[in-house]
C-alpha cells in the first residue's frame, strides 16, 4: 500500500470515529441541561417558599409590636394610677400623723426623757461656746419615736439634736435633725419636721454652734460636753468627754412615743 493510501486509510478511520463520538456528547448535554433544568425549578420552589414563610414571621412579628405597644400602654397607664394612689395614700397618712401629733403635744401626752425644764443657777463660769452636750444619764428606756424637742433656754438661738448608739465604749451617731431655731428665751418645744425611730439605751446629744444658750447646773446629772462637732456616722470615745466629775444637769429632753412593757 502506498504512503497516500495510508493516509487516506486513517482519514477515513479518524472520520468515522468523530462521526461516532458527536451524537453522545449532545445527549449527555441535553441530559445534563435537563437535570439542571430541574434543579433550578426545585430552587424556585424553594426560594417561594422561604418567602412566604418570611412574610408570615413578619407578619407575626408586626403582631407581637403591636400586643407590646398595647401592653406598654397599659403598664404605664397602671403605674401613673398606682403612683397617684401611692401619693394620695402618704399625704393621708402624713396628715393624720400630723394631726395626732398636734393632740399628743397639746394634750401633753408624749414620752419625755432628759433633764427638767426649770430654771437653773448656772455654773458661774464663762459662757461656753460650741458644745456637743451628751446626756449620759438619761438614756432611751425602749425603743420608739422622738417627735422633738424641749429646753429651757437663756436666749434666743440654734442648735442640733442628734442620737447617738452606745458600742462598748465608743459612741456613733445615727441620726441627727437638721439646725433647729429658738425663737426665744423661756421654756420651748420644737418638733422635728420627721419622726426619728430609736432603740432602748440609746442616748441623746445637742450641738450647739454657737453660745451654748441653755440653762445649766451641777451635781444632780451626768451630762458631758466635747468641744466640737460629730458628724454622722463619727464615733466618740467616752472618756474623750469633759466634765465627768461635775454632773452637769441641762434643762433639755426630748418628746416623742416610747413603747411600755405589758403589765
Amino acid at each position: 500500500m502506498g504512503h497516500f493510501a495510508r493516509i487516506g486509510v486513517i482519514l477515513a478511520l479518524t472520520a468515522a470515529a468523530t462521526g461516532c463520538q458527536a451524537p453522545q456528547s449532545t445527549q449527555q448535554l441535553t441530559q445534563q441541561n435537563a437535570q439542571l433544568q430541574t434543579q433550578l425549578r426545585e430552587a424556585q420552589g424553594t426560594i417561594a417558599q422561604l418567602q412566604a414563610r418570611e412574610s408570615a414571621l413578619e407578619a407575626d412579628v408586626a403582631e407581637l409590636n403591636r400586643v407590646m405597644g398595647v401592653l406598654g400602654n397599659e403598664k404605664t397607664s397602671r403605674v401613673q394610677e398606682s403612683s397617684q394612689l401611692r401619693g394620695l395614700m402618704r399625704v393621708f397618712v402624713q396628715d393624720q400623723i400630723d394631726l395626732l401629733k398636734d393632740f399628743l403635744v397639746k394634750g401633753d401626752l408624749l414620752d419625755y426623757v432628759g433633764g427638767e425644764l426649770v430654771a437653773r443657777n448656772g455654773l458661774g463660769e464663762a459662757v461656753e461656746q460650741q458644745r456637743l452636750l451628751v446626756d449620759l444619764k438619761n438614756a432611751l428606756p425602749s425603743e420608739g419615736v422622738l417627735t422633738g424637742v424641749g429646753g429651757y433656754f437663756t436666749q434666743p438661738g440654734s442648735f442640733r439634736v442628734k442620737v447617738l448608739r452606745q458600742i462598748e465604749n465608743n459612741l456613733v451617731v445615727v441620726w441627727e435633725s437638721k439646725l433647729l431655731p429658738v425663737a426665744s428665751a423661756g421654756k420651748q418645744r420644737v418638733n422635728f419636721p420627721v419622726s426619728v425611730g430609736v432603740d432602748a439605751g440609746d442616748l441623746v446629744a445637742y450641738y450647739f454652734p454657737g453660745q451654748v444658750m441653755v440653762a445649766v447646773d451641777a451635781g444632780t446629772g451626768d451630762t458631758r460636753t466635747y468641744g466640737e462637732d460629730l458628724a454622722l456616722g463619727k464615733t466618740l470615745s467616752v472618756r474623750a468627754l469633759d466634765h465627768a466629775k461635775q454632773k452637769r444637769a441641762y434643762s433639755l429632753g426630748v418628746y416623742g412615743l416610747l413603747k411600755t412593757s405589758a403589765p
